[in-house]
């Protein structure tokens, strides 16, 4: 019988399902998790369920850049055995403004955004309190 430590080691050095931004109306890969910083602030027993072991955190956020904020526009995941999204941890369908958020945000453009041959370029947008300032 295999080392249950063992195996859980191997898992979580799985690559991560990333979630996704859109920025500019171009879809993009993001490598930073903006709704935990929230979601700590909240009950942390209330976590995701984690249904793959490439995905850890238990949901995959898809976000926007739109006028020089960070917002919420849907959220994918589990949460006791039922689906949960927007409306579950928000109370409403409509996006969320991520004002809870300050840090960066790594930022890639997906694959079937970037032009065959090219190399695709990561990128760090710094966010405060959900605004958007500098780009590095």
């Amino acid at each position: 019988m295999e080392d249950p430590d063992r195996l859980n080691r191997r898992f979580s050095a799985m690559e991560q399902l990333p979630e996704i931004i859109f920025i500019d109306g171009v879809l993009h890969t993001l490598y930073t998790t903006p709704l935990l910083p929230w979601l700590r602030e909240q009950d942390p027993a209330q976590g995701f369920e984690q249904r793959t072991p490439n995905c850890e955190r238990g949901y995959i956020g898809k976000w926007n850049i739109r006028d020089g904020s960070l917002w919420l526009v849907g959220i994918y995941g589990w949460r006791d055995g039922k689906y949960a999204g927007l409306v579950d941890l928000f109370g409403s369908h409509d996006e969320v403004s991520a004002d809870w958020y300050s840090g960066p945000l790594i930022v890639e453009p997906a694959s079937s955004e970037i032009p065959d041959g090219a190399k695709p370029k990561i990128t760090t947008l710094l966010v405060e309190a959900g605004r958007i300032g500098e780009t590095i």
